[in-house]
């Protein structure tokens, strides 16, 4: 439950402060799965999955209102 948390955390650590910091998520990506860090693979995996239902679930119903 700890790791859970703490990936959490990260992953929202990681997804706000790349772009504050001028950077984004898929240098985030690039770098730490060339260095085939676990950890970065579930944060690219999260920002993918948070990307895709933002597009095709938030997104739609924002417009709509």
């Amino acid at each position: 439950l700890r790791g859970l948390i703490f990936f959490v955390i990260g992953g929202l650590m990681a997804g706000f402060g790349t772009p504050w910091a001028c950077g984004c998520t898929s240098g985030h990506a690039t770098m730490g799965l060339s260095r085939l860090q676990w950890p970065s693979l579930v944060a690219t995996v999260m920002f993918m999955i948070g990307g895709i239902t933002m597009t095709w679930l938030i997104l739609p119903y924002l417009l709509t209102l």
